[in-house]
């Protein structure tokens, strides 16, 4: 009992809820290469620039930690993907390149782990069918997000988008093949 107190203490603590998320719409202007995607991505927070970040990453791990439930981790993974794809975009626009594509990666980690929760979850019999359709759309919004990135870089910035595009695009594979089983 002490040991759920300090526990439930220590969470209320640290957590704001992360899982309200406050929807940001994007101002990418559609072209005729890019389609857009109707899935709001979470207000990301603070961004990894900031001094107090490594909070917030403390706060998350010690969340991702505390679920049990793959159903859950899956949208809490598919969460922190959301909002880590958000604040990499932003930094960008911030002229900071190199923590843009960092952020973006560990993005891709989080989609990845979504992936690999939500596979267990369809193992366990949950129904997942309504994430799978979240986790589609959130794929096709990374992929478009990232294309919109892409615009005005050169070099190894570009290079590394045009990776974590085709990453974006099979982690929709992916899904769409946990989906038809």
């Amino acid at each position: 009992m002490k040991k759920l107190f300090l526990i439930t203490s220590l969470l209320s603590f640290l957590l704001v809820n992360p899982l309200i998320s406050f929807a940001k719409e994007t101002n990418a202007t559609p072209s005729a290469t890019i389609q857009r995607v109707q899935y709001e991505l979470p207000y990301p927070g603070l961004l990894p620039d900031n001094p107090l970040y490594y909070l917030k990453a403390i706060r998350d791990n010690v969340l991702k930690f505390l679920i049990s439930n793959p159903l859950k981790k899956a949208q809490f993974d598919l969460l922190q993907a959301d909002k880590r794809l958000g604040a990499a975009s932003l930094l960008l626009a911030k002229q900071k390149p190199d923590l843009s594509i960092t952020t973006l990666s560990k993005s891709g980690n989080y989609f990845d782990d979504a992936i690999v929760s939500i596979q267990k979850a369809q193992k366990e019999g949950d129904d997942v069918n309504s994430t799978l359709d979240q986790m589609l759309k959130s794929s096709q919004k990374h992929q478009e997000i990232i294309l919109n990135m892409q615009k005005g870089q050169k070099g190894d910035t570009l290079l590394n988008l045009k990776f974590l595009e085709q990453r974006a695009k099979d982690f929709q594979e992916r899904v769409l093949i946990i989906k038809s089983q």
